[in-house]
């Protein structure tokens, strides 16, 4: 018997409809497992039962901000060492979430560009051939 292949899971953080489901293609077509989050009180709440591999964040969430969230993560041992890919349209973002996520990719952004990010920060998929 094979052994399954990698789940490898990504959680969106992203308030805008369609670059939520922008994002969750591209990284579905890719063979990610991907989980949605709306807001940061979302996600936060998500983080409490699942643990992904690598989270893209957006700074400019209703309620709690994509800042707070990175914050927090970073202060809790079971999040502090995940990798964050902050995806903004921000000009100006903050030495402090510079500092914390391990890349930050611009909108408009380029999905090559984008994919090389996340692919230098999770671990390789395994690839199922199809018969």
């Amino acid at each position: 018997m094979e052994p399954e292949p990698n789940h490898v899971v990504i959680l969106v953080i992203e308030d805008d409809p369609s670059v939520r489901t922008l994002l969750r293609d591209i990284f579905v077509e890719e063979g990610y497992d991907v989980l949605l989050a709306a807001s940061g009180e979302k996600a936060l709440v998500t983080l409490t039962t699942v643990r992904p591999d690598l989270i893209t964040l957006d700074l400019d969430l209703p309620g709690i901000n994509g800042a707070v969230v990175l914050r927090q993560l970073r202060e809790q041992e079971e999040t502090k060492s995940l990798p964050v890919v902050v995806v903004s349209a921000k000009e100006r973002i903050s030495p402090e979430v510079k500092a914390q996520a391990q890349a930050i990719v611009r909108k408009p952004f380029d999905v090559d560009d984008l994919l090389a990010v996340i692919r230098r920060l999770l671990p390789p998929l395994a690839k199922v051939a199809l018969r």
